[in-house]
């Protein structure tokens, strides 16, 4: 006979609230990952740099002369202090204390008041390496010089079967941030939760067919896709205000239905026959988190009217029902009940891989 095993909920409310947590979070979690550091694109020329947070730890990425893109940390060798911030362009990297300077390939180059100092071994004063790598266009990076697994690795079956989308070919179209009063796990686990769909959002996905969706955990990842109902299946093909891409256009036909997918740790990612949508998580506070989204399609449509459904879904319901959430987690009598079966079981499968690599 078989049994059904039913999902579980596995962390405290704690983990939801306290700062303790989030430290451990970033030193464990987004420390020992692969993270979204943005577009190739954003690196079109040698010298172009963008400096991303990697946990506790800040890293810089920088194409070299050479067109290879690179990741330190963004620590000087000599006093600690960060070289760059934010986006730019350089020859090399400068540091703006006492103008020690790197090479683009983080070799220590050269030292102000050199008389100043003795034994100064370059070869061993370059700045402390991390790791980047690409998928379909995106940057990935890892605060780990020699991580425990490759970018492929990391991403397994998710990366083979998002592949068809082709972020590559596609076009940054427009960029938006919003910010909710809720930890980040709350946002991932309204994400991945198919049994809300019915109750949060009853007009503005009235049109998705929620009883035919299919969904899956490919490891520490996960993937869902949705028909239209087959009364608004037509209507709902023209109401994108985006144009159609073709190589989505013309894939199989799960690729072109209502996509909500989840790159562990902290990346959603909602696709369409028009829209590739890259929305990264960053905890602010244990509960206050940041989202920015990247919207990837191509040119020629209404982008303000994407995000003004898309705000309309993601800020108006999901992040308003997880800050509801958020106002009673630290109440004594805050608990979570039995799990749906299969529609919340991918809360269950994310604590698993967070307490993993959490040690818990």
């Amino acid at each position: 006979m078989n049994y059904l095993i039913a999902p579980q909920y596995k962390l405290p409310a704690e983990a939801y609230f306290e700062e303790s947590w989030l430290i451990q979070e970033k030193r464990k979690i987004f420390g020992a990952s692969w993270l979204y550091a943005g577009q190739t694109s954003e690196f079109h020329e040698h010298g172009s740099y963008k400096t991303i947070k990697a946990g506790l730890d800040e890293l810089v990425v920088v194409r070299d002369k050479h067109d290879q893109l690179n990741a330190f940390h963004n620590v000087c060798r000599h006093r600690g202090a960060q070289l760059v911030q934010g986006t730019g362009q350089c020859g090399t990297l400068v540091c703006p204390y006492h103008k020690w300077t790197y090479g683009l390939d983080g070799h220590l180059r050269g030292v102000a008041k050199h008389d100043q100092f003795t034994d100064i071994d370059n070869m061993s004063l370059g700045l402390h390496p991390a790791s980047v790598e690409t998928w379909m266009g995106l940057v990935f990076i890892n605060a780990n010089e020699h991580p425990t697994e490759s970018l492929t690795e990391w991403l397994g079956d998710i990366g083979k079967e998002l592949a068809p989308f082709g972020a590559d070919k596609l076009e940054l179209l427009k960029s938006d941030t919003i910010s909710f009063e809720a930890n980040w796990k709350f946002y991932i686990e309204n994400h991945i939760d198919w049994l809300h769909l019915w109750f949060v959002h009853p007009e503005t996905l009235a049109a998705l067919d929620h009883d035919k969706g299919q969904f899956e955990q490919l490891g520490r990842h996960w993937v869902s896709y949705e028909p239209a109902k087959r009364e608004h299946a037509q209507a709902y093909k023209t109401s994108s205000p985006l144009p159609d891409i073709p190589h989505v256009k013309d894939a199989i036909g799960r690729y072109s239905e209502n996509g909500a997918h989840f790159i562990f740790p902290n990346l959603p990612i909602f696709t369409g026959t028009s829209f590739f949508a890259i929305a990264e998580l960053i905890p602010l506070t244990a509960e206050k988190t940041q989202m920015k989204v990247n919207l990837l399609g191509v040119p020629g449509g209404d982008e303000d009217a994407f995000f003004e459904l898309f705000n309309e879904i993601t800020k108006g319901e999901d992040a308003r029902i997880i800050e509801n959430i958020q106002r009673n987690v630290r109440s004594k009598h805050f608990a979570v009940g039995p799990l749906a079966h299969s529609y919340e079981k991918a809360i269950s499968d994310f604590h698993d891989h967070y307490l993993k690599l959490m040690d818990l």
